[in-house]
This record gives C-alpha cells, sequence and structure tokens, in this order.
C-alpha cells in the first residue's frame, strides 16, 4: 500500500523553494571612496610607495669608494652622467692634422702621377694608379683621427682624459690637482704616490688658449677637489 504524499503543515504544497544564494547588501562604491576610512588607507598607502621610491634612489646613488673601485675594474668607462663643464682639445694638434693630411694626400698623388712614367718592366693599370690615392686617404684618415683626438673634460665629478691611445676617468678623489712643469711640453694631471697623467689636449705651444683653460681647470679642481 503506497503512502500519499502530505505537505508539512504551515507550508504552501505548490511554492517552489528558491535554491538561489541570498547576496549580502554591499556598499555602493562611491560611498566607500568618500569614506574616511578609504581615504586614510589611501594616505597612506601613498606615503609607503614614496618611502619605497625614496629608498630605491638612495640605494641607486654610488659612494665615493664605489665609484674609485668601479673605474679601477674598468679604467674605459664613465662612471659620471654629469654635464661636462669643461672640454679642452689643442687647437695646435688639430694644426698638424691638417698639415699631415695635405702632406700625406700631396705625396701620394705625386707617385700615383709618376709611378707609370718609365719603362720599369711591370704592367701598371688604372687601378693601380687609383689605389696609390686610395692608400693616401686611408692613410690621411689614420693621422687626422690620431692628432685630434686628445681631449680634457672635466665635470663636478671628476676629469676625462683621452690621449692617442686609450680613455680614462679619474674621479676628483684620486686627483692631487694640475701641475704644468717649466720646460714641459704638456700638463699633467696629478696622482696619487707620485704618479701623473701626460695632457696632450693641453700644451705649451697653445699660447693663445692654454692660459685661459689652465685657470678654467684650476677655478673646478678648486670647487670640487676634496681639500684634504
Amino acid at each position: 500500500m503506497r503512502r500519499r504524499w502530505s505537505a508539512p503543515v504551515g507550508r504552501d504544497p505548490w511554492r517552489i523553494r528558491d535554491r538561489r544564494p541570498r547576496l549580502r547588501p554591499c556598499t555602493p562604491p562611491w560611498s566607500y571612496a568618500a569614506s574616511p576610512a578609504r581615504i586614510t588607507d589611501l594616505s597612506n598607502r601613498q606615503g609607503d610607495e614614496a618611502e619605497v621610491d625614496t629608498s630605491r634612489q638612495h640605494s641607486s646613488a654610488l659612494s665615493d669608494a664605489d665609484l674609485q673601485r668601479y673605474n679601477a675594474a674598468d679604467p674605459t668607462a664613465v662612471v659620471s652622467t654629469k654635464p661636462w663643464e669643461l672640454v679642452v682639445t689643442s687647437p695646435r694638434m688639430r694644426t698638424l692634422a691638417w698639415v699631415a693630411v695635405v702632406v700625406i694626400m700631396a705625396v701620394h698623388i705625386f707617385m700615383s702621377a709618376v709611378v707609370g712614367v718609365g719603362d720599369t718592366g711591370a704592367a701598371l693599370t688604372t687601378v693601380d694608379h687609383f689605389a696609390f690615392f686610395g692608400v693616401g686617404v686611408v692613410i690621411s684618415l689614420v693621422a687626422w683621427i690620431g692628432l685630434t683626438r686628445p681631449r680634457v673634460r672635466v665635470n663636478a665629478d671628476g676629469v676625462e682624459v683621452r690621449n692617442f691611445i686609450g680613455t680614462r676617468f679619474y674621479h676628483w678623489s684620486v686627483i692631487y690637482g694640475l701641475s704644468f712643469p717649466r720646460g714641459s711640453r704638456m700638463a699633467r694631471l696629478e696622482l696619487p704616490d707620485f704618479e701623473y697623467v701626460p695632457m696632450w689636449a693641453m700644451q705649451s705651444a697653445d699660447r693663445t688658449s692654454i692660459v685661459s683653460e689652465v685657470e678654467a681647470f684650476r677655478a673646478l679642481e678648486a670647487q670640487y677637489m676634496p681639500q684634504d
């Protein structure tokens, strides 16, 4: 005998139960954003981010000891990003470069013109004549680059000296000053342990500009070089 289903007392048998989850009422976003707690939270976060940025800036700054160590590890590296306040090149060296280029090209053009004169037993073509000219151009470029290469640059961090071969940056903490001994052809950058670096860009032959350049260098030296 089957049992008949009967609805519980107090319930409507034709009512469908709503099984959807009930959502709790939430605070509107505009009221939450304008609340004092939200404003305090945002200000605290901004303060924390500012402290992190400041700490990163302090950690990225290099000390004088770090600059010296990096410079010793890689002498050719320029460990300064500050603008250069003094740039010195030698007008005398530039004049010598022009003279060298003219002489070299004149000699090779002359050789290209007279190489085929007379019977030497060798067959010379037009390519051979142009080859003399091309060799002269190459040698002239090398002479020009080499003679105009010397340069001295100075900024708040130190001095960069570029001679015929190699470029090196010296921090002010390892510089003892600029000297121009009597009878010397060029200035010297004094270093510890009685060492020095010749600066071909500052020559006594540049009579019209060397005095003002030395004075400008020593003014920056007095401003940035440590006293001890």
